[in-house]
């Protein structure tokens, strides 16, 4: 199609009416079902369309419904963001509809979970799972803002306020370089399998490489099978250490290292990531806490924004956020570090985006905190030494 897509185009690929087009983008979709809803959205990804929030007034009208795709909560980490993304949204006098896409869909559940939240006429989405990708979601969302929450994202058409993964996974490796490990087993897995995983693994290896620690990697999945390949890896190979990318997969690999009585950390030290659950300070399980509140407490402010841009139109001024200048560390100590403005001069030195562009979008990225556990612990050759 050389010119722009109309709603026209949209109607006679939706096999429904202008006007019911017309009711889903400039009437919130009054009157309209939620299957032809559907329809119509599918039908403007197809075709390229993305209408005028902005002209249609959609924000304004609805915007205290809000929308959250949450990842599996049975997930300690998404069950915590699913609270406290509902305790933040209420701070501000919103409601929250949430949908869960469980894991291992790779994808698939996740799109149709948009689709749904689209059909309940939000006026704004969050996406906080970690398997598809943001191109897609780009795709699949053409008319409402949408925000990224708690998980790795550089895209410059999606804002998103995220867990600082890559300073975790330097963390740890710096922790078991401390604690004096030198070769070092790493369960990983694959991209598709967890965006948030591979952040963290890949940057754990990259800092173990700065560090002169020797790493072998050791693939995860299934996890049943994973953890135990780990554990006869360490013995084989006299690695004293074994990283999971998540506590869930720590505490399969403890229960795997008790049956076969391997003790930790004295025969081999453990690690984890998220430090979420219940009881891990019952466990000392040595973990990082993601700082959930606070991620969801930005983004929840950071989508107020928005929506309240879009109310004022396209000229105005853009609403001040705390701290959004290009590459700044947090100066109060939040653990807030923030990319790209949507505003003002780019890194290279030329001007900002204009009013035929879409702003540049932002993204703010949380460190957690690492919580020492007696699962690492020195190597046997040092306690003995």
């Amino acid at each position: 199609m050389s010119r722009p897509p109309t709603m026209e185009d949209v109607a006679r690929a939706a096999g429904v009416s202008r006007s019911t087009v017309s009711r889903v983008f400039q009437g919130g979709g009054e009157r309209v079902s939620p299957d032809a809803m559907i329809e119509v959205h599918e039908a403007a990804t197809r075709l390229g369309y993305v209408h005028n929030l902005v002209a249609s007034g959609l924000a304004r009208r609805h915007g205290r419904q809000l929308g959250l795709l949450i990842r599996d909560a049975t997930n300690p980490a998404y069950g915590h963001l699913h609270a406290e993304m509902n305790r933040a949204v209420e701070a501000a006098g919103r409601t929250l509809i949430s949908v869960t896409a469980f894991r291992h869909d790779y994808g698939t559940a996740e799109v149709e979970g948009l689709n749904r939240l689209r059909g309940q006429r939000v006026a704004g989405i969050f996406v906080g799972t970690g398997v598809t990708a943001a191109e897609d979601l780009v795709e699949t969302v053409t008319a409402l803002p949408l925000m990224i929450v708690g998980r790795p994202n550089d895209h410059p058409l999606i804002e998103s306020v995220s867990y600082d993964e890559r300073a975790h996974g330097r963390r740890v490796a710096e922790e078991i370089a401390a604690a004096g490990h030198r070769r070092i087993a790493v369960l990983s897995a694959p991209l598709l399998y967890s965006r948030v995983f591979d952040l963290r693994i890949r940057s754990l290896l990259e800092r173990c490489r700065e560090l002169g620690v020797r790493t072998r990697e050791v693939p995860l999945l299934p996890v049943e099978q994973g953890v135990v390949r780990a554990l006869d890896t360490a013995r084989d190979d006299g690695l004293s250490c074994i990283v999971c990318p998540v506590d869930y997969v720590a505490l399969d690999l403890l229960r795997a290292a008790a049956e076969r009585g391997v003790r930790i950390p004295e025969d081999v030290s453990t690690v984890g990531f998220d430090g979420i659950s219940d009881g891990l300070d019952l466990i000392g399980l040595a973990t990082v806490r993601l700082p959930v509140a606070e991620v969801a407490q930005e983004a929840v402010a950071r989508m107020d924004d928005l929506l309240t841009r879009d109310q004022a139109g396209p000229d105005a001024p853009p609403v001040e956020s705390p701290r959004t200048a290009a590459d700044e560390e947090d100066p109060a100590g939040t653990g807030a570090t923030y990319g790209q403005d949507s505003s003002g001069p780019d890194a290279a030195g030329g001007e900002g985006p204009t009013p035929q562009s879409p702003p540049r979008a932002r993204h703010a990225v949380h460190a957690g905190q690492f919580l020492p556990g007696r699962t690492l612990g020195a190597p046997a050759e040092l306690r003995r030494g």
